[in-house]
């Protein structure tokens, strides 16, 4: 795999200390201190605060820009037509600027005529992309991307008034491979222009930078973020956003771990950042960063939205966990029923809900079961049917475990290993032992810990060396002949690794590449035939891909399209009869798609449109089979209501969708690390 970074351990006490509870023993350097670590950053939860859309006409908004000018706040952005549900619209056709204002950044938004309209007598521009606007000298700079069959520019227009802009007379500033998404600050007493790019060598995907000293005349660029991904996938440096807070530079790049989705990474230089230095995420789409003076704030947009949001954006010593797959998360118990949790919407306690009668289908009301907790939990289920759960503490502080008695009861809560990043992946062994795996603070690590024997209430230590750095939390499965396979993201998302028992219950493989570039941790699930398979999701969502085993416990067939445009990658849960069924939510929460496979060994269906109709998912659905052989499928609405929809008999067609519960549970982003 890939051996854990000397740099990344040292990134702070914090982050060191909680590896060593894991059981990682890095080694400092007895010549020199490590610098002061950065601070981790992420939002809290999105406000929609501006909507574009006029009378009979759903509107988006996406590359953004806001600036304040004497008591105002002022909006230019890229704005455009919706399309379908689960559809993209065409980027070619954005050709005006939106232009809004406001007295404070939640609003009132009141909409201006369009800012700047496509000219297409002006040097070949044939669409208007990403503007970014900064004051100096008196005058206003909006600098956009531009450009069509003459290749991609970088344009400029100038403005005393916010309201009528004017093109510079020269043309563009100047021309690139993909040039776009252009940002300007003020660093070191020079303009600094940042934007994406494709590298002249290889064609990888980079963040360029400029410099100037009067905003009209631009250096030669150099190059500040190179990601591992080409030309041949999506950008994921779109929409390059450059803070400084105290002595550390913080980049905000996307999409990545999908559409919705911005990371940050921390360097000492402006014009150096690498995956060393991540420093968090925000669950938002051409994110902006903004500050009235008092508070932090990100912005976002995208296709997939009506407008502008915004939220509070978040600077803390210890990094943000990764939040839940699932939510809510469910699972049988010793009894045979059913049992589903989630977390609050208050204060993020546990919660528990049992199916009292799987023949009726009726549930036990909403009742406390621990907390609060910083993130869906995770279940195992040992041999004799009891239930495990495994909770992460607020803020990733500790692991915490709870078991279910032979008598269905539960004993009491008990601390499970020191910080980590995600609530661990669990599965069972060979020999009936459960093993979880768990990812450490900010993707540091990934550890191993087993029960020591089949159902035991005691575990081994912790084994903090099983995996180096991680993009997301590891997935696990057995294979038909009980060996447990292990599936982890590289950091930045640049491939797919796995790792596998040679033997049931014996030692491990070397870590080995699975597969390209991916957005988010893959699923894995077997089938009635033996088979494992992994569904992954492409860097930017625009896609899902699944790949099979080709025996039982056997080798690896090739990668085959699965879904379009996907939050996530695809749920996936095995019927009565072995088939898989599949899920994927689209960006925007509007339409959740569905596959089923045709035979446990067999290929797959082509699916429909799962979701109901007027009402908006927050993130990935969960499912699982009840005791009567029929599938429940959970899903949380954005206003943080779980709907439920059951198949009508094992292995069936499927029950209209229906409330479950009246209990408000917390709407959390999934798969994706952020603060609860």
């Amino acid at each position: 795999m890939y051996p854990i970074s000397r740099r990344r351990l040292l990134q702070g006490s914090a982050t060191a200390g909680a590896l060593a509870l894991l059981g990682v023993r890095g080694t400092a350097s007895a010549t020199a201190a490590p610098p002061p670590p950065h601070q981790w950053t992420g939002a809290g939860p999105f406000t929609h605060v501006h909507d574009p859309s006029t009378p009979g006409k759903r509107r988006y908004l996406n590359d953004h820009t806001l600036i304040r000018a004497s008591d105002r706040w002022h909006l230019f952005s890229i704005v455009g037509d919706s399309a379908p549900p689960g559809q993209a619209p065409d980027s070619a056709a954005e050709v005006s600027f939106a232009h809004a204002s406001a007295p404070d950044l939640y609003g009132p938004w009141t909409t201006h005529a369009d800012a700047l309209t496509v000219d297409r007598s002006y040097f070949g521009e044939e669409h208007l992309w990403a503007p970014h606007v900064v004051e100096a000298g008196g005058m206003y700079w909006m600098f956009y991307a531009a450009g069509g069959r003459n290749g991609a520019a970088i344009n400029l227009a100038t403005s005393t008034d916010l309201f009528t802009w004017t093109r510079v007379p020269t043309g563009p500033l100047f021309r690139g491979r993909v040039a776009r998404d252009p940002m300007v600050v003020r660093i070191a007493g020079q303009w600094v222009m940042y934007y994406t790019e494709l590298s002249g060598q290889d064609g990888r995907h980079v963040v360029a930078f400029r410099r100037s000293d009067d905003l009209l005349h631009w250096s030669e660029p150099g190059i500040a973020f190179t990601d591992a991904s080409t030309a041949t996938t999506l950008s994921v440096t779109e929409s390059p956003f450059v803070v400084e807070r105290d002595g550390w530079y913080y980049l905000f790049i996307g999409p990545r771990n999908g559409y919705d989705g911005t990371d940050v990474l921390a360097s000492r230089d402006p014009f150096f950042f690498d995956l060393d230095g991540y420093a968090g995420h925000v669950s938002g789409h051409a994110v902006e960063v903004v500050t009235d003076g008092q508070e932090w704030h990100a912005s976002a947009a995208g296709w997939f939205r009506q407008g502008l949001y915004l939220a509070p954006l978040r600077w803390r010593d210890v990094p943000p966990p990764w939040q839940s797959t699932d939510n809510p998360v469910a699972g049988t118990g010793v009894d045979g029923r059913l049992t589903v949790f989630a977390l609050d919407a208050g204060d993020r306690s546990m919660l528990r809900r049992v199916q009292l009668d799987p023949q009726s289908d009726t549930w036990s009301p909403w009742e406390p079961f621990g907390g609060p907790a910083g993130a869906v939990p995770a279940l195992g289920r040992d041999t004799d049917g009891r239930l495990e759960v495994f909770s992460l503490a607020p803020g990733g502080v500790n692991l915490h475990h709870r078991v279910q008695r032979p008598d269905g009861a539960w004993y009491d809560w008990e601390e499970f290993g020191g910080a980590a990043g995600a609530v661990p992946a669990v599965a069972r062994g060979a020999d009936g032992g459960l093993e979880v795996f768990a990812l450490g603070p900010g993707g540091s690590a990934v550890a191993r810990r087993r029960q020591l024997s089949p159902g035991s209430l005691t575990w081994d230590a912790w084994d903090g060396g099983f995996g180096g750095p991680a993009g997301a939390p590891p997935v696990v499965a057995a294979n038909a002949d009980g060996r447990l396979e292990v599936f982890v993201l590289s950091p930045g998302g640049s491939g797919i690794h796995h790792r596998w028992q040679e033997a049931p219950n014996g030692p491990w493989a070397q870590w080995s590449r699975f597969g390209t570039a991916a957005g988010a941790a893959p699923r894995v699930a077997r089938d009635g035939s033996g088979r494992l398979t992994v569904a992954a999701m492409a860097p930017s969502g625009v896609a899902a891909f699944c790949r099979r085993q080709t025996a039982p416990s056997g080798g690896w067939g090739d990668w085959q399209p699965m879904f379009g445009w996907t939050v996530a990658s695809p749920a996936l849960a095995p019927n009565a009869d072995g088939t898989l069924e599949a899920f994927a939510l689209t960006p925007g929460g509007d339409r959740l798609d569905h596959r089923w496979q045709t035979a446990p060994d067999g290929g797959w269906e082509r699916g429909d449109d799962f979701g109901e109709p007027g009402v908006r998912l927050a993130a990935m659905p969960t499912a699982a089979v009840d005791a009567t052989g029929r599938m429940h499928v959970f899903a949380v609405t954005t206003d943080g209501r779980i709907r439920s929809r059951t198949q009508d008999r094992p292995s069936g067609g499927w029950r209209p969708w229906a409330a479950f519960g009246d209990r408000a549970v917390a709407v959390l982003p999934s798969g994706s690390p952020a603060w609860a």
